[in-house]
């Protein structure tokens, strides 16, 4: 009887001197995670594209903290003598609007993108990536973009 007290007490005492390692509120979610771009659905431009065509391509993104806005950027890479020039212009931005679709598990954008002209000097190639941007309302983001192979060329004009 003696030694099934003694174990009781060292129980009790053992189960005192514990901490909790969660966090005390149930359910509290951090702010500091980074909102989540899916990169299931292809963003497929074709390797060239025409001055002036509208091409649309859909973002689709996922956060656990609010999200303030969503940009897209246009990357245009000049390469002339082995020599690339970068120039970054946003050409959308808007605030968060919720567009959650359950089929796909994540907000929905359908972001339009015309393909400007390029004026270049001779013997340059012009390239252009998409970069898609999330931002969250705590100042995280994530980016998604084309790597080069996957952008598509402007033919002169």
């Amino acid at each position: 009887m003696k030694t099934l007290i003694s174990c009781a007490l060292v129980a009790i005492a053992l189960l005192a001197a514990c901490e909790r390692q969660f966090p005390t509120t149930p359910g509290a979610v951090s702010t500091d995670i980074y909102p989540i771009i899916q990169t299931s659905n292809a963003w497929a431009f074709g390797t060239t594209q025409a001055p002036g065509r509208v091409v649309e391509f859909e973002l689709q993104f996922n956060s656990y903290a609010p999200v303030k806005e969503v940009n897209a950027y246009q990357v245009i890479n000049r390469t002339a003598a082995g020599v690339t020039m970068r120039d970054t212009t946003r050409f959308y931005t808007g605030q968060y609007k919720s567009a959650y679709s359950k089929i796909k598990g994540a907000d929905t954008l359908l972001i339009t993108y015309t393909v400007p002209t390029i004026a270049r000097p001779t013997g340059t190639t012009v390239a252009v990536n998409i970069v898609a941007e999330v931002v969250n309302q705590n100042g995280l983001f994530k980016r998604r973009a084309f790597n080069t192979t996957n952008g598509f060329t402007v033919p002169a004009q």
